[in-house]
């Protein structure tokens, strides 16, 4: 296990990448429970292998497989959009349900 501070531009997609390990290990190792990450964090790295990865050099030219990296990086922030709306829905929701509950209590308390 080694430690990580996260820089500028980093994703839990990429971190996995650079060091042979999954986003779902660093999400464990970390107790992380969304892919939200913030620049300086320090993360826990489980490592099953050699070291990491040397950092990107020149990405692939034209044609297939291009431009990977932005398609990915674009798909981990929608993902992390849908991610916050999935959230506030979910508070939403639990604070509709604590008003359910409220008013069938006060319509037992009026039944009685």
């Amino acid at each position: 296990m080694i430690t990580y501070v996260v820089q500028p531009g980093d994703t839990l997609f990429n971190i996995a990448n650079r060091y042979n390990t999954t986003v779902e290990a660093i999400l464990r190792a970390n107790n992380l429970t969304s892919l939200n990450i913030y620049v300086g964090q320090r993360l826990l790295i489980p490592v099953y292998g050699p070291g990491p990865i040397p950092g990107p050099g020149p990405g692939p030219g034209p044609g297939p497989g291009g431009g990977l990296e932005q398609r990915v990086s674009r798909l981990e922030r929608e993902f992390n959009q849908l991610d916050r709306e999935v959230n506030r829905l979910t508070r939403e929701v639990n604070r509709l349900d604590q008003r359910i509950d409220r008013l069938e209590q006060r319509v037992n308390r009026l039944e009685r």
